[in-house]
């Protein structure tokens, strides 16, 4: 057994003597696990600061309370102005509200109409516009603000019942009417008519549902919510279209990283020191390496989106200039993220382990797997700071929404400027370092 030991136990001194093994084994499962975990897990499960649009028309005190709920709720941002053409902050309009929404500004928008609930109204009417730029996303939204409603349910359902019962029997008569309901609801069912009533045993009644359900009905002479969605809506495959810049990046990394790592195969079988003795500096093989990272990030990427419109119908050419616009950008700062790895490795297998690391990680924060919103606010701070972030945006500004030029060059620039701060530095780490000795 004593050599079975020692066998065994060189094997674990191998083991530990290989930092890329080590950290393929335990860093990178801990740091995906931390991530996934403070997206899921029940504690955190909660988002935090999501942009929502609200108007309100109404001076009824109900619609205020919403709001005033709305406003206090740390899942939501709710924002009741923009800044118009001239620059100028004005209150939003219905018109402005949807246009918010459009150019990705705001997730969904609240409007409570002038008629919401009038004094003559039975029921409260709201409209809910939404942009389902991610699934998980508009359904947390809508579930947050029918939770928001629903806490006034109560208030809501006693004065509907009061001016149901006022309009077919007269103000007294009505509310001995409706005394008598609760009483008796909370005598016979032995439950009382606050829990009869709470929130969470109902749904509100949506645009789309079927309204020939008798709890539908019901609900909606209490609360009717219309919703529309007001971007992507004639989009042939809305999932594949927000999805498919996620996967189109997390693979090219993955590519890039091993075309720049080759530089290390080329030192070894000594390809680098033939080359350098010809007139060729090393500037020249950064370029040359460089470019050919960029081209072949640019095919690669123009390749995805082609089999996206081949297998899923994906529509990439109704704004397809401004779609290769965000591809040579994205291209550029991913190819520069290639070359920092070479840059500051000093083996294949060190860039290999690395480059997994980052790209997982910059992957899973950057929205390229799960929409943002779902992490806690540090990470969706950091999360900004990643060119994953802006290029799977950019994405979503020319598939989903299909902006202009000016509304994407933004993206463009911080996309421009990530690859240019990498590409400095990556520069004068291929100085110092001795990658081509």
């Amino acid at each position: 057994m004593k050599p079975v030991y020692q066998l065994f136990k060189n094997s674990y001194r191998l083991f530990l003597n290989d930092r890329i093994a080590v950290l393929l084994t335990f860093v990178v499962p801990m740091v995906l696990m931390t991530i996934f975990g403070s997206v899921f897990s029940g504690g955190n499960s909660t988002p935090q600061g999501i942009p929502i649009a609200v108007i309100n028309q109404s001076n009824s005190d109900v619609t205020k309370q919403i709001v005033a709920t709305l406003d206090t709720m740390k899942a939501f941002q709710v924002i009741d102005s923009a800044k118009d053409e001239q620059g100028k902050i004005v209150p939003f309009d219905t018109i402005s509200i949807k246009e918010f929404v459009k150019k990705g500004r705001a997730t969904a928008a609240v409007v409570f109409p002038v008629d919401a609930y009038a004094d003559t109204s039975s029921a409260l009417r709201i409209k809910f516009y939404y942009d389902p730029k991610n699934e998980i996303e508009i359904q947390t939204v809508g579930g947050l603000v029918e939770q928001a409603v629903f806490k006034h349910f109560p208030s809501i359902m006693a004065q509907s019942g009061l001016r149901q019962a006022k309009k077919f029997l007269g103000t007294e008569s009505g509310q001995a009417f409706n005394k008598g309901i609760a009483s008796l609801v909370s005598k016979y069912f032995n439950v009382d008519t606050s829990t009869f009533l709470h929130p969470d045993k109902w749904r509100l009644n949506r645009s789309d549902s079927d309204t020939s359900d008798a709890g539908s009905n019901f609900m909606g002479n209490i609360i009717s919510i219309d919703k529309e969605q007001i971007v992507g809506e004639k989009l042939k495959n809305q999932w594949a279209t927000r999805g498919i810049g996620g996967w189109a990046l997390t693979f090219l990394l993955f590519a890039l990283t091993a075309s720049s790592s080759s530089l290390f195969d080329e030192r070894k079988s000594g390809v680098m020191l033939r080359i350098l003795t010809s007139p060729v500096s090393r500037v020249h093989i950064l370029w040359s390496k460089y470019l050919y990272n960029m081209s072949l990030a640019i095919v690669q990427l123009l390749f995805m989106f082609a089999a996206g419109w081949l297998i899923f119908q994906v529509d990439i050419f109704s704004n397809f200039l401004n779609l290769i616009l965000i591809i040579i950008a994205a291209s550029i700062a991913c190819t520069s993220f290639g070359m920092l790895l070479a840059a500051f490795s000093k083996t294949r297998q060190q860039a290999n382990g690395f480059g997994t690391l980052l790209i997982l990680t910059m992957s899973a924060i950057g929205g390229a797997w799960f929409p943002t919103f779902l992490m806690p606010s540090v990470i969706q701070f950091l999360s900004k700071l990643t060119f994953v972030y802006w290029a799977m945006d950019g994405f979503l500004q020319v598939l989903w929404r299909g902006v202009g030029t000016m509304d994407i060059l933004p993206h463009v620039g911080i996309l421009l400027g990530i690859g240019t701060i990498i590409n400095v530095i990556s520069i004068r780490q291929f100085k110092r370092g001795d990658i081509f000795s």
